[in-house]
């Protein structure tokens, strides 16, 4: 017993202490006596509810409250378009833009409560909607009357998160690990980054399937976010983030080109393609990273690439060796494949993680 991890747990007073009103701001100075209680605006609290923390929260889902469902919906929303429907989501107040689509937005807060609060649900009626399965391409008219699309007349273009981005690129590749749970692992970053940013604290790096976990579980130590997630702008913890910015910065490309974890993908996602593409090996690892066939221009651009690094790596198998046994996992080997192939192929499957359409949701 003595080995388990302890938590601290707050509890409710016997006797919840007294609370007043400070006269003019001075502390010591008592005016009128207040008891807990909601803003009149609002709905009361539930019947038979406790006025304590558990009573907040039975009145925050009780269905009746105007805000909880809205608020939810309207983040879920924005994860998905890039806006939400209330644009300035950190502000539903006053000060705060009015909703684009207010009986939209309405509609989608009962439909939550009326799913039991069924997160995933909502998430399917979204992704499932005709709306968000548009095209994102804009036309003119779009441009000058809508640029924001504000009216929801095209589908949504942003930028994928980076922990979206890392998880992309390892289920292409075939490494990522989908078991659920657990406690946090520590994929790959420069060495040294924490004991330069904490005082000497030594940073573990995870060894085998630890590594290929989604992002969702890598440690997050709050004045060193992991530095791949923080190029593309994840929040630093140290503030709460309501919204993400999103930048476009040479630093993401020379992330995606040379990071450890991202090469180490690109070599799998090679010897997937090779495998898996039969007489046509390009065209199948293009639709797997963009979800299309490649167009003529676009086939004969990578083709002359491929070609390209196929020079580069002739009579360099050390070189092609060393590219090929970047990461953690066993070298990549292919029966009947020399390794300046291989390797020119990975340099080939690294682009095309690399690709704007590959790491940009439209």
């Amino acid at each position: 017993i003595a080995t388990l991890p302890t938590v601290m747990v707050m509890e409710e007073t016997a006797k919840p202490k007294e609370t007043f009103l400070r006269n003019r701001g001075v502390y010591h100075d008592l005016g009128e006596k207040v008891s807990r209680s909601v803003p009149e605006k609002l709905p009361p609290f539930p019947d038979k509810a406790p006025q304590n923390r558990l009573g907040l929260a039975q009145w925050l889902v009780s269905g009746d409250h105007p805000l909880t469902a809205r608020v939810a919906m309207n983040r879920y929303w924005q994860k998905y378009f890039g806006t939400g429907i209330v644009k300035t989501a950190e502000d539903f107040g006053v000060q705060g833009e009015a909703p684009s689509h207010s009986e939209l937005l309405d509609w989608l807060a009962t439909e939550f409560v009326d799913s039991g609060w069924d997160v995933a649900a909502m998430q399917r009626l979204i992704v499932t909607s005709r709306t968000y399965r548009q095209q994102a391409r804009i036309n003119s008219d779009h441009r000058e009357r809508d640029p924001d699309n504000r009216l929801l007349a095209r589908g949504p273009r942003i930028r994928l998160s980076g922990q979206v981005i890392r998880d992309q690129a390892l289920f292409i590749s075939g490494l990522l690990k989908e078991e659920l749970g657990g406690p946090s692992v520590s994929p790959y970053q420069p060495t040294n980054l924490w004991a330069e940013m904490s005082m000497g604290m030594k940073y573990r790096q995870s060894k085998g399937d630890d590594l290929y976990r989604r992002s969702l579980y890598t440690i997050w130590k709050r004045t060193v976010a992991p530095p791949t997630m923080a190029v593309f702008d994840s929040a630093d913890r140290e503030a709460c983030w309501v919204n993400r910015k999103e930048t476009n910065t040479p630093l993401q490309a020379l992330a995606l080109l040379n990071e450890t974890g991202f090469v180490e993908a690109a070599r799998h996602f090679a010897a997937r393609a090779i495998t898996e593409g039969g007489d046509d090996p390009l065209t199948h690892a293009f639709r797997v990273a963009t979800a299309r066939v490649p167009t003529k221009e676009e086939r004969s651009i990578l083709e002359a690439a491929l070609n390209e690094y196929r020079k580069e790596f002739t009579g360099k198998p050390e070189e092609a060796t060393k590219l090929l046994s970047i990461g953690e996992s066993p070298p990549t080997t292919l029966d009947g494949k020399a390794p300046e192939e291989l390797a020119a192929w990975t340099s080939l499957a690294n682009v095309l993680l690399n690709l704007d359409e590959t790491i940009t949701r439209k």
